[in-house]
């Protein structure tokens, strides 16, 4: 795995594992893992994360794959397409502290028409598993906010053969 100090800038590895089966019926593309390690302003007083940040943990960690697809945030955004957090699920297993490097391993868990739901594992470098969670996102038109379905390049490379 490539790794970088730089806490949000590390370089996405891809993970060998594969999710579960979609319910488009094709095979999704390989899990992905992305390193990021804690900030001091993303702990509390207490020196542990706060819960908050590992939202962007997952953020971080589903752009980042996105991108190694080809599909960056950007150009998605510049087609007219928006892609909102809908619900977002996380369990709390153990506390992350200043300075630990998380695995945070992103897959895609569900696939419909106009949304896709993605699983995440956040581990401790030392192997602690530390959150597990599901963020589901809802595809709209921005202009208009409007749902819509889940583009053919999207949905294709997110269930690559």
């Amino acid at each position: 795995m490539n790794t970088s100090d730089d806490t949000k800038g590390g370089e996405p590895a891809p993970h060998p594992e594969r999710a579960a089966q979609p319910d488009t019926g094709a095979r999704p593309a390989p899990a992905f893992t992305l390193r990021v390690r804690v900030r001091y302003g993303e702990t509390d007083q207490m020196g542990v994360v706060h819960h908050a940040a590992y939202l962007h943990y997952l953020e971080d960690a589903r752009t980042a794959w996105l991108r190694a697809l080809g599909l960056p945030y950007s150009a998605i955004e510049a087609r007219g397409i928006g892609l909102p957090v809908r619900r977002a699920d996380l369990r709390y297993r153990a506390p992350a502290r200043y300075e630990d490097e998380l695995d945070v391993t992103v897959h895609l868990a569900r696939m419909r028409g106009a949304s896709a739901t993605f699983a995440y594992t956040v581990v401790r470098s030392d192997g602690l598993a530390l959150v597990d969670a599901e963020v589901e996102l809802a595809c709209i038109e921005l202009a208009s906010g409007r749902p819509r379905l889940l583009p053919d390049d999207l949905r294709g490379r997110l269930a690559a053969d």
